[in-house]
């Protein structure tokens, strides 16, 4: 994932403790803080592919483009995906990054998309939706 306002964080960090509450052994990857090449290397074994970007300009986040651009030209086989991410007004990116996710043909999650900074109840209820799923 990518974040601006730290937003798409709060959402990882969310969506990672299902993962870690399901007995999966996840990692957390910020693209701020670590080049995508580093994170590719995991893709080929992981069972779930979650990419979060928060819309900037009505699209995703560049660092998140350059990763699904990557990401695809690998073509990773037999994946379950989940796009997620927040908004302030339009809230285009989580509808691209899952069309991308998609046409990997990822099996994906109903995506995760939140207006403005997630609080306390918002992020219970992602929990508890991705719950039913994983």
């Amino acid at each position: 994932y990518d974040t601006m306002w730290n937003s798409t964080a709060m959402i990882a960090e969310a969506i990672a403790s299902v993962f870690g509450s399901k007995g999966y052994d996840y990692k957390i990857f910020n693209l701020q803080h670590i080049h995508i090449s580093d994170v590719m290397t995991d893709v080929p074994d992981a069972e779930y592919i979650c990419i979060g970007s928060p819309t900037l300009n009505n699209n995703m986040l560049p660092s998140v483009s350059a990763f699904l651009t990557y990401m695809k030209g690998l073509a990773p086989k037999k994946k379950k995906g989940l796009a997620f991410g927040s908004f302030g007004w339009g809230g285009q990116s989580v509808k691209q990054v899952h069309e991308v996710m998609a046409g990997c043909n990822f099996t994906m999650l109903d995506p995760v998309s939140v207006k403005y900074r997630p609080d306390k109840d918002e992020l219970n209820k992602i929990k508890e939706q991705l719950d039913k799923v994983i």
